[in-house]
């Protein structure tokens, strides 16, 4: 019998546990009075409930509706909705400790047993008492309903155990339908009994609490103590009751007596709980003595027992359905399961061969035929695995000796392979459906593993970790000694995949090498290889590793709940099943959900859309799966794009999942075919630079943010057609007035300038005028604004010689006050004689952007995008350009209209005029202080100075219809912007950094630093060496970041030029960069040799620190050869030495030496110092410390132990003569014995705990941090390690990872 635990949850005391029958959720009631909810799964806690007062011992679940009830010692039951996640209400009516609660499959009934020495059932529904049940003398410790018939079994201290019948109460409840029934109603309520033999006459019997509807069929006395617990079999007339007497009793009953029928002894405490198993003739029993018993009904013995070593068990509850049960102990409660229950199968072409008991089958996959072939030898327990060879047509089956197993009293650890059968079946060449096959004759041995290595010859192996070869007759041919073997796979022929203590190694067992080796993994469990023999699927409980031929992993996958099974696709993707789902990933690590599962199954073929897998329960199914997904993603990574553009155009791929995976890879074009989100349309069409998609999605969303994004990255593209759109939604004036500027487009340049004037925006109109070289208008705009002596100045500077005097007689005939501001202001300006006009330089024009205007000759811009270079669009964009629309999607009908599109949406002109709300909003029809006063200067244009031009302005708007403005030839087109024959125009792609390169390059934590990838970095960290707090860290990637790279200072107006050292620049490419190392074990040994003077001077805190810093880094390190590496954790080993033996140092130095105790303690850690593996100097220091304060202590046995080692380390000549003293000084003293007892022991191995200061001798249970390899007691495990401060004690962890040969663990 095998125990499996599945989940140990540490928590207070349980006292009650309740399965969820559907979900994977287990109820736990606490002594402290709290209920949690977990899901054993995943392993998680999903809520916990507060509300009672006191312990709660009763817990169950409602088998359909959301609900549980409990009951405390607060003599409240309460009926808890775990979907609202509160309490309904209470039922109250008990006056002492409610023992359990159960519901009733049926009837909304809760049955209640009390320390009142009564049993209530409850309706739920009404919330009100339907029945009170006395009869029993002392507490009911329990009482539960019968799962079929209308019957309660009840427990008492009074040491009886009762059934009761409650047919009256259930008739009484329904209405009945004849004469008889009421008949029986009326019998019932005269408290009459239909039924004799040994139960209590209840004619005349008179209920204090209500009428007999509840009638006492049994009493069946026989334990000698009070009683527990009680329970009825699920399908026979047996019940099982657990007492104090430390027995376990069984009782068979009929309708008229019950009698004891067998008496189950083992316990040596009281015997809390017992259930039967729900599909097996199987008791299970927990009891204080810290044991869970399994016995046989059938043989009335203990087939198992499961201890705890301090932990008394309360309560044990079996799942409805499932090989699941649960038990609750003073730490929490334990799940697990009896019996593994994954099948033993093996696949071959077209057929499954798996053993269902007592056969072996054989499934055809084509015709979906099931047929038993041979029947197995008896005697056999479960099957483990089965190996089929094709040739032979022979099977090799490892199962476990039932006849040895059943004897056995084993501990937790039950999963031994010492008691492993091999048979050896050769098959029938023709096998039949008609009959029932015979018995099968068989060559059988032990062992703990079997496999085919040959045609005519399989290998086992021996519970010494010897391999045998053997032939067909079961005689051996060859042994073959690896050394720590504990495990084998089949590997092809002649090889072997050999798992030990530090790995698994690929042998070839007939000519006795090893063809590749893969250590530091986890514990592999299972092996999977594909159809070709090129790649292999190990996994162990939460880890999948996926190899090639020379085991060099090509992708790991950590799950967080269990790994059941997992097959070969025929593309090349592993198909794999958890707890809850089916999933797949490909060789480069992509990975992802098929569908979600009930129940877990196991995975033996898969087939275009189909999952041929075995259940539990040793049945074939076929399941139905949708693989577009994993074969997008595999057509995506071997570049079949015509492929992945099948898929797009005919298949439903959707979700957020595809979207971000596409994007991370570097195709978000791709998603476009399929996205109708027109927010991530949008996004998308910004990361892969499609500006027409943006566009339209732009115009949709009419988001200011979404144009500000798009007016980016068109002006980055040399688009300024939809740059200048975008600025004129966004309302960006200053924007559009430099890409006037810069474009040469002065025409607009010139309504911008009238625009401010609308806007009274005196710095723009000042600014543009001055852009334009429009010297009457900066006079005029000077004037206006009071600024005479400045409109003076220009105008004279520039030769506008009637302006200029007309301002000088008005500045003269200004009255002022010599010293007044007015004076100021008013006293004439001198000119300069040598001044000069500015005019800004006029942009760049191509030739071929210039054409004539009209029939003159003249010639005018015309308005084309900047010049890109020319690339050749790739197969997702080409597909893009060919599902657009030819245009832009604008009508010449629609043009003009409010909310549509406008000319310059087209890429043309800025359209203000005519499409006014459209363009611009409400604030834009050019009277945007929204005030009248501007209407009126427009109709007396003389007042402004300018009424030709400001009446055209108010009349034609932005002249968007005059016919000089043409559309471009390129936009006329169909297709995108700039498209040629097979060509296009577009914007070079962002190029990738070196530093982007470094990340793809390396699984070394300190590339990934370097790269600024530190989320990747940390979770390096993590799965190597277990770092969970990276505060420390942080220093230290600050640093190294910074000297990644180097900058050089560029000119003014031009950005600074980064550099990126790489440590491999002679022999490599970019694509196989890496970045230079900035912190090398030199450097490190170097600080050590600090630390060392630290130490020697005293400044203990200072070298702890020095130490730690040491330590950190070592994981950061790149080093390139073996011995380096183990340089480096030599390195790791000396730090944490010194870091433990100094922090107790300080620890003991700290400690008050008041007491005696104090005293001893004190000692005892100097003891334990001088077992620090320190250099001789500091090593004779602390020595010397130790053996001073034994001496003092009157310790002088140990004193002179501690004198002969001191002696032996050879110290100088002062310090060795001062020793020989203290040590004829302690031999002289009689008797020769120390004054106080010591917690140190010198002769007997040990390790200090860095957290408790205590030493943990050899072979005793300790856990390990997995950085620094610090020894803890187990109680420590979880929390942070005081060497390192950064890391988790007893984390699992995959190692250091330094040395980049050998980075692909």
């Amino acid at each position: 019998m095998t125990y499996l635990s599945k989940f140990d949850c540490k928590s207070a005391r349980v006292k009650g546990l309740a399965f969820h029958h559907k979900r994977p959720w287990v109820l736990s009631s606490l002594h402290t009075g709290t209920i949690q909810l977990w899901d054993y799964r995943s392993c998680t806690l999903i809520d916990k409930f507060e509300g009672h007062e006191g312990p709660v011992r009763g817990i169950d679940f409602h088998i359909n509706q959301p609900l549980f009830v409990s009951g405390g010692d607060d003599y409240k039951i309460k009926v808890w909705n775990y979907k609202q996640r509160k309490c309904l209400f209470n039922l109250l009516g008990h006056l002492d400790y409610i023992r359990t609660t159960f519901f009733h499959k049926e009837y909304p009934w809760i049955l209640s047993a009390s320390d009142d020495q009564t049993i209530r059932i409850w309706n739920w529904q009404s919330r009100s008492v339907v029945s009170i049940v006395t009869g029993h003398s002392h507490y009911v410790m329990c009482a539960q309903f019968h799962p079929k018939d209308d019957l309660i079994v009840s427990a008492s201290l009074d040491q009886t155990v009762r059934v009761w019948d409650f047919s009256g109460l259930r008739k009484k409840n329904v209405a009945p339908t004849g004469l008889s029934g009421i008949e029986e109603h009326m019998r019932q309520m005269t408290g009459s009994s239909r039924h004799g033999g040994s139960g209590v006459g209840t004619a005349g019997h008179a209920e204090l609490f209500g009428t007999g509807d509840v009638v006492v069929r049994h009493v069946m006395e026989g334990h000698d103590r009070g009683v527990n617990w009680v329970t009825f079999h699920p399908s026979l007339p047996i019940v099982v009751s657990a007492a104090d007497d430390r027995l376990l009793k069984l009782w068979r009953m009929t309708e008229s007596k019950a009698w004891e029928l067998d008496t189950l002894r083992g316990h040596y405490n009281n015997v809390s709980c017992a259930l039967f198993h729900p599909r097996q003739d199987l008791l299970l029993s927990d009891s204080e003595d810290k044991s869970i018993r399994v016995w046989d009904l059938v043989k009335r013995t203990c087939l198992t027992t499961i201890r705890r070593d301090s932990d008394r068990f309360w309560v044990v509850a079996a799942h409805p359905k499932l090989n699941l049960f649960a038990a609750g102990h003073d730490t929490g409660f334990v799940v697990f399961k009896l019996e593994r229950e994954r099948p033993a199968f093996a696949v071959h072409k077209d057929f499954i061969f798996y053993v269902k008991l007592p056969f072996l089958r054989r499934l055809d996959l084509n015709v979906t035929k099931d047929i038993p072939i041979i029947q197995l030898r008896e005697g056999r327990g479960l099957a483990v695995t089965l190996a089929y060879n094709p040739i032979e047509n022979a099977v090799l089956v490892l199962s476990r000796n039932r006849e040895t197993d059943s004897g056995n009293v084993n501990t937790s650890s039950l999963t031994t392979t010492n008691n492993m059968v091999y048979d050896l079946y050769m098959l029938p060449k023709d096998a039949t459906t008609g009959g029932e096959p015979q018995h099968a004759e068989s060559r059988s041995g032990t062992g703990c593993a079997v496999a085919w290595v040959g045609r005519n010859r399989f290998a086992v192996l021996e519970s010494t970790g010897t391999v045998l070869i053997k032939n067909l007759a079961n005689e051996k041919v060859k042994r073959v000694n690896f050394t720590g073997v504990d495990q084998f796979f089949y590997a092809g022929t002649g090889n072997l995949l050999i798992r030990d203590a530090s790995g698994v190694s690929l042998c070839d067992v007939i000519n006795k090498r090893t063809l590749a080796t893969l250590k530091n993994t986890k514990y592999i469990r299972h092996v999977v290889w594909a159809p070709d023999g090129q790649h292999v699927a190990m996994f162990t409980k939460l880890y999948l590793y996926l190899c090639d031929r020379t085991l060099d992993i090509k992708a790991t996958i950590h799950e967080t709940v269990r790994i059941k099974s997992g097959a070969w696709e025929e593309h090349g993707v592993f198909v794999y099943t958890t707890s809850n789902h089916i999933k797949y990933t490909l060789l480069n690590g992509d990975n992802g959900i098929i569908r979600t599962l009930e129940l877990p199954v196991y995975i033996t073929r898969v087939r275009g859309n189909s999952v041929f897998c075995l259940d539990r329960d040793y049945a074939p199914l076929v399941l139905s799966i949708d693989p577009t997904e994993y074969r997008f993603k595999l057509a995506l990574v071997n570049r079949r794009y015509d492929e992945v553009l099948h898929m797009v155009r005919n298949s439903n791929l959707v979700g957020q999942a595809i979207i971000g995976y596409l994007e991370k890879k570097g195709y978000p074009e791709v998603a476009l075919h399929f996205v109708k989100d027109t927010r991530t349309r949008f996004s998308l069409a910004m990361d892969c630079g499609q500006l027409e998609v943006g566009l339209e999605a732009a115009r949709a969303l009419d988001d200011k943010a979404c144009w500000e994004r798009l007016g980016e990255l068109a002006l980055r593209q040399g688009n300024h057609q939809i740059v200048e759109m975008a600025y004129q939604r966004t309302k960006n004036f200053d924007k559009l007035t430099f890409l006037y500027l810069i474009t040469g487009n002065l025409e607009k340049l010139q309504k911008m300038m009238k625009i401010a004037e609308i806007r009274k925006d005196t710095s723009s109109h000042y600014q543009i005028a001055l852009l334009l070289g429009n010297v009457a208008e900066r006079v005029r705009l000077l004037r206006n604004s009071g600024q005479r002596p400045l409109a003076y100045l220009t105008a004279a500077t520039h030769g506008l010689s009637d302006e200029a005097n007309e301002l000088k007689e008005q500045l003269g005939a200004i009255p002022s006050t010599p010293g007044s501001e007015s004076a100021a202001s008013s006293a004439l300006p001198s000119v300069k004689a040598n001044a000069s006009l500015l005019i800004p330089s006029p942009p760049v024009l191509r030739p071929d952007c210039l054409a004539t205007a009209g029939l003159g000759d003249t010639p005018a811009p015309v308005e084309l995008n900047w010049p890109l270079l020319s690339m050749q669009l790739d197969v997702f964009e080409t597909a893009i350009a060919q599902r657009r629309p030819g245009d832009l999607g604008t009508n010449d009908d629609e043009l003009g209209k409010p909310g549509a599109p406008t000319m310059a949406g087209v890429g043309l002109m800025m359209d203000v005029g005519d499409v006014d709300e459209a363009a611009w909003g409400k604030d834009a029809v050019l009277d945007l202080d929204e005030s009248e006063e501007f209407a009126d200067a427009v109709e007396d244009g003389d007042a402004l100075g300018r009424p030709d031009d400001l009446a055209a302005v108010q009349e034609e708007g932005w002249d968007l219809g005059d016919a000089d403005l043409e559309l471009p030839k390129e936009l006329q087109t169909s297709g995108s912007v700039n498209a040629m024959a097979g060509e296009s125009f577009v914007a070079p792609p962002a190029g990738r950094l070196p530093s982007q390169f470094w990340s793809d390059n390396s699984r070394l934590p300190h590339d990934h630093v370097m790269a600024g990838n530190w989320s990747e970095a940390m979770r390096l960290l993590n799965s190597q060496v277990g770092v969970v707090d990276f505060g420390p860290y942080k220093p230290l990637f600050l640093s190294m970041f910074s000297g990644s790279r180097s900058v050089g200072t560029g000119v003014p107006s031009t950005p600074s030029v980064f550099i990126y050292p790489q440590r491999n620049w002679k022999k490599t490419s970019m694509n196989s960069a890496l970045p230079t190392v900035v912190i090398t074990l030199n450097n490190l040994i170097n600080r050590l040799q600090s630390a060392y003077q630290l130490t020697t001077k005293g400044k203990f805190q200072d070298a702890v620190d020095r130490f730690r810093a040491i330590l950190l880094s070592i994981p950061l390190l790149v080093v390139d050869s073996t011995s380096e590496e183990s340089e480096a954790k030599r390195l790791i080993g000396v730090c944490k030495e010194y870091i433990l033996g100094l922090s107790m140092e300080l620890f003991r130095k700290a400690m008050p030496k008041d007491t005696l105790a104090d005293q001893v303690r004190n000692v005892e850690l100097a003891c334990y110092f001088t077992h620090c593996r320190l250099e001789t100097p500091h090593l004779i220091l602390t020595i010397r410390t130790a053996l001073n304060l034994l001496y003092k202590l009157k310790n002088f046995r140990s004193a002179a132990a501690m004198a002969r080692r001191l002696l032996d380390l050879a110290p100088s000549i002062e310090v060795a003569t001062q020793t020989r003293k203290i040590l004829q000084a302690c031999e002289a003293v009689t008797p020769f014995e120390d004054a106080h007892p010591l917690t140190y022991d010198p002769r007997n191995p040990f390790e200090i705990c860095a957290a408790t200061y205590v030493p943990i001798v050899r072979g005793t249970d300790h856990v390990k941090d997995p950085l620094s390899g610090a020894c803890y007691v187990p109680a420590m495990k979880g929390q942070l390690c005081r060497i390192t401060k950064a890391t988790e004690i007893g984390l699992d962890s995959h190692g250091l990872c330094i040395n980049p040969s050998r980075q692909s663990r």
